[in-house]
């Protein structure tokens, strides 16, 4: 009976404990090193979203585009308005299904580096009174190096993960002519462009898990065993000790 109490007490503790670590340590768009961003000629290319400059002589660079139901809503430093900073509808990003969404990130840059520090795409409803969904890229200030080289390429390629892209999946079946905007903040781009775009690409990207979570789930479950056996062992010695 006890050792049926402790495989149940650890097989709890460890669900628990996933479950956890899986709400705290997710980020909603995650990093595609194995895909390559499309440059033209087959499929639909990648229609730019945002693009966003560092001040000459500075080395931090933000920008963002929203919709508020009539227009776009451009704040920060734009390096290029208009065509290269706007929102989109799926039709525009060339898209079907959340699941194909990619965000293609372009890095021009003197140095042919940069800092992304955070990254959030919104889905607004269409008359702009409603955010419908909100995912983003928080895995901490992370360093980039330009890949491709030149304009027009998309160094980097970000989806959503699953779960994420049925959440704005649902949002587009309910609202098929939602904007996608998108919000960038940077650092160590002095001068720099960086362009982002959104297009196609493979359905439903899984993510990989990161080193620290899983050493974070690994202490969690170490700790819940720990507990358990303590636990048995205590119950044995009273279990042994006689009655007075």
């Amino acid at each position: 009976m006890r050792k049926l109490f402790a495989h149940t007490m650890l097989s709890v503790g460890a669900a628990l404990f996933i479950g956890l670590a899986a709400g705290s340590a997710r980020a909603d768009i995650i990093l595609l090193p194995g895909e390559t961003a499309p440059t033209g000629g087959v499929g639909h290319t990648p229609e730019s979203i945002l693009s966003i400059q560092s001040p000459r002589n500075t080395a931090d660079a933000f920008g963002k585009v929203a919709w508020n139901g009539a227009k776009d809503v451009i704040t920060g430093e734009i390096a290029k308005q208009g065509e290269h900073s706007k929102t989109l509808t799926f039709a525009q990003a060339g898209i079907n299904n959340a699941g194909e969404l990619r965000i293609f990130m372009d890095i021009e840059d003197p140095d042919n580096d940069l800092v992304l520090h955070e990254m959030i795409l919104t889905a607004y409803s269409s008359d702009g009174s409603t955010i419908l969904f909100q995912g983003s890229f928080t895995a901490g200030p992370q360093f980039f190096a330009e890949l491709a080289g030149g304009q027009g390429h998309g160094d980097y390629v970000f989806g959503l993960d699953s779960a994420q892209a049925a959440r704005l999946q649902a949002a587009f079946e309910a609202d098929p002519n939602l904007r996608l905007g998108l919000f960038a903040r940077t650092s160590d781009d002095t001068g720099s462009f960086t362009n982002f775009k959104l297009g196609q690409g493979p359905a439903n990207p899984e993510p990989v898990p990161e080193p620290a979570t899983m050493l974070l789930l690994g202490t969690g479950l170490a700790g819940v065993a720990a507990k358990v056996r303590k636990r048995r062992k205590n119950s044995t010695v009273d279990s042994d000790t006689p009655s007075v």
